[in-house]
């Protein structure tokens, strides 16, 4: 099944979830991924942008 991207619109077989703004998104569009504590967490450009949502990433909170 193809799915579409919802940051540029790219259509692919697999779509990954942005942990800090919940959008599906390719593997072009994500940024970062980085593990906790059992969790993956991933973090795509449009968020990577935003200073609080990369300070709280890099330091590995929750996301909100």
């Amino acid at each position: 099944m193809i799915l579409t991207c919802e940051r540029c619109g790219d259509q692919t077989a697999k779509l990954g979830a942005c942990d800090y703004c919940h959008q599906k998104l390719c593997v072009k569009c994500m940024k970062s991924a980085k593990k906790g504590d059992k969790k993956r967490y991933f973090i795509c450009k449009s968020c990577w942008g935003k200073l609080p949502v990369r300070t709280r990433y890099k330091r590995l909170g929750a996301p909100q």
